[in-house]
């Protein structure tokens, strides 16, 4: 599964969609799925959104071209909310907790919570936090 966040606003999936298979400017995220990105969720808004509610939330396309892909998934606007309005030492707690405490500086974990980071932070008011999926074949 190729998996890659970026920001849009509603009007712009379609067109998005329609230009292929090319994700669009964003992050690509590595060693990820709809299950642990559900939990980095659950642990960003303090438990207010739980991995079993965000897990369909998440694994529910907005748009798709079908079973292979690929399609466009949104983010929780609680969990993009808090994402960007962290600080490091905030990014840095959520990190350990997502990984366990099991995490090397610049790993697939960090990597992907500062991407996420950065697209929450940068958002304008009217975009939204969106994952591009390919499924592999």
């Amino acid at each position: 599964m190729h998996v890659h966040a970026f920001l849009a606003t509603r009007p712009e999936l379609q067109r998005l969609l329609d230009s292929g298979t090319t994700p669009p400017p964003g992050f690509p995220l590595s060693g990820v799925d709809p299950v642990n990105l559900a939990s980095l969720m659950e642990i960003v808004t303090g438990g207010r959104l739980s991995t079993d509610s965000t897990t369909p939330a998440i694994e529910e396309a907005v748009l798709s071209t079908g079973a292979a892909g690929p399609s466009i998934h949104r983010v929780p606007a609680e969990a993009v909310e808090a994402l960007g309005n962290a600080d490091a030492s905030e990014r840095a707690r959520w990190l350990n907790d997502w990984a366990g405490g099991n995490h090397q500086p610049g790993d697939e974990p960090e990597r992907t919570l500062e991407a996420l980071a950065t697209l929450a932070g940068r958002r304008a008011p009217e975009q939204t936090l969106y994952l591009w999926v390919m499924n592999e074949l």
